[in-house]
């Protein structure tokens, strides 16, 4: 800061460096998701964002997953507890074609979301 700078803002003058610099810190950056697993430390939420989230660890579950796709409701899909992942992809992917709903990879090999016909995600 200059000499003359000082003198500006002893008077209540602010220069324009440090309006700058305020305006700089109080930028904030917004996410796309609300969820961060890794953030929120819950290792296995009902639902992320909204939309609820099923993991695949016996029958009970894929009748649950199901249910909750002939509700009209996308579904989150979480491959990692099933103790068979290839059928375990296999029975939702006849169920999507059955349905003419889609399915979205999130995360390979573990995480998927299922959408029933007319709905999209963005």
């Amino acid at each position: 800061m200059s000499f003359f700078g000082g003198i500006l803002n002893a008077l209540g003058f602010e220069s324009e460096q440090s309006e700058n610099s305020v305006k700089k810190k109080n930028r904030k950056i917004e996410t796309k998701a609300s969820f961060n697993l890794k953030k929120d430390k819950i290792e296995k939420p009902d639902k992320i964002d909204g939309v609820r989230v099923v993991y695949l660890e016996n029958k009970v579950d894929f009748e649950k997953a199901l249910s909750i796709f002939k509700s009209g409701e996308p579904v989150l899909i979480n491959y990692e507890y099933a103790a068979d992942k290839s059928y375990a992809k296999g029975y939702f992917e006849g169920v999507i074609k059955m349905t003419s709903g889609s399915i979205a990879t999130i995360e390979e090999n573990k995480l998927y979301i299922l959408l029933p016909e007319g709905v999209e995600i963005e």
